[in-house]
């Protein structure tokens, strides 16, 4: 069967970040849609202290997973499949470095070379003193434990340093209390910039980004969600909940309990909901019942738990481009009832964490 015919191949970026667009509507969505998004670990406020960031994170909630890396480095472009780039409006809300993975050329009949390379743009990115984020992964999966990583950022690395191009690689853990749950917890916890080795003299460039990518896997391993099987999991989880609910962060509890693993399931302690909770979080629907009802259908096309937010996102963004002009009609017809309604939907929005799903607002 013939290829399709493909978008020209993307120039390689020299340092540039995503562009303001997508970064907007990244941090737009990412505050309806969680209930928090808090940046914890060895750097709760990323200091650079290289020209360039390589960024190598987990891959746990599909494309939403970068959205969650720009609340902790706003300035960062990525590598994106292809498949986010074959839809209008997946154009429209992600913009990246474009993979084309062997399942990709099946699926969407790509041609090899009709995009750029990704490691030399992904390194183009870096010399220009950008900060690049990378999924080791290559795909995302609602598991115990990560999938296996690819080498891709090790041979970025392992080029950069062959060449002398200073940069800085940052492990990142993103971690969600309820993956597909509107206004719950997200967290991004930040390793320690991980320490490169000069390459030995003599040795083969295979060995240096083996173990380049053996000090990767570590890395990540140590910020991310790395549990033998479900069962250990689900214990973990609860517990890492319930010291969310007493205070904790979620995502340092995660690993802890990792760690040391539980005997049993814990039991997350009931958080006090106030009386007013429920007319707050009823006008708080009612304001917004289309975009609602639509996000909520499109997360049932999803095709696993780890998709369900992406779907959410793209149904509710379309229809509120529908609601928010009738909003705005309504308002200008009814102004005083309106106010009161969105007064009293604002506060719905701010305590739901606490009256849905028990963490604190």
């Amino acid at each position: 069967m013939p290829q399709t015919d493909t978008p020209p191949p993307n120039p390689p970026p020299l340092g540039q970040p995503l562009p303001w667009r997508v970064r907007a509507l990244a941090a737009l969505l990412r505050g309806f849609y969680f209930g928090r998004v808090r940046i914890t670990g060895a750097r709760s406020q990323p200091a650079r202290t290289a020209a360039a960031r390589l960024i190598v994170t987990s891959h746990r909630n599909g494309a939403i997973d970068g959205y969650l890396v720009l609340r902790a480095f706003p300035a960062a472009t990525g590598l994106i499949s292809v498949q986010l780039r074959k839809h209008p409006v997946l154009r429209w809300m992600f913009g990246g470095i474009v993979v084309v993975r062997d399942k990709d050329r099946a699926r969407f009949r790509v041609r090899r070379g009709a995009f750029s390379d990704p490691i030399a743009a992904g390194c183009a990115q870096l010399r220009g003193g950008g900060d690049l984020m990378v999924f080791p992964e290559g795909s995302s999966e609602w598991g115990h434990r990560p999938l296996p990583y690819q080498r891709g950022a090790a041979r970025m690395a392992r080029l950069l340093l062959d060449e002398g191009t200073p940069f800085e690689l940052v492990p990142l853990g993103l971690h969600y209390a309820r993956p597909d749950a509107l206004r719950s917890r997200a967290e991004v916890l930040v390793g320690a910039p991980v320490a490169l080795p000069p390459r030995l003299p003599d040795e083969p460039e295979r060995a240096f980004e083996l173990r380049l990518h053996a000090l990767i896997t570590a890395a990540l391993d140590a910020v991310s969600v790395n549990c033998p099987d479900a069962q250990t999991f689900e214990r973990v989880e609860a517990e890492a909940r319930r010291q969310m609910a007493n205070g904790a962060s979620y995502a340092q509890a995660l690993i802890a309990a990792q760690n040391a693993p539980p005997a049993e399931l814990a039991q997350t302690p009931r958080t006090r909901r106030w009386p007013w909770d429920a007319l707050a979080v009823a006008g708080f629907c009612l304001l917004l019942a289309p975009i609602l009802l639509v996000g909520w259908l499109a997360g049932r096309k999803a095709d696993a738990r780890n998709t369900v937010t992406l779907f959410r996102m793209v149904g509710g963004a379309l229809m509120a481009l529908a609601w928010l002009p009738c909003l705005a009609l309504l308002a200008w017809r009814f102004p005083l009832p309106l106010a009161a309604l969105a007064l009293l939907a604002a506060l719905g929005w701010w305590r739901w964490p606490q009256f849905v799903h028990g963490e604190r607002a």
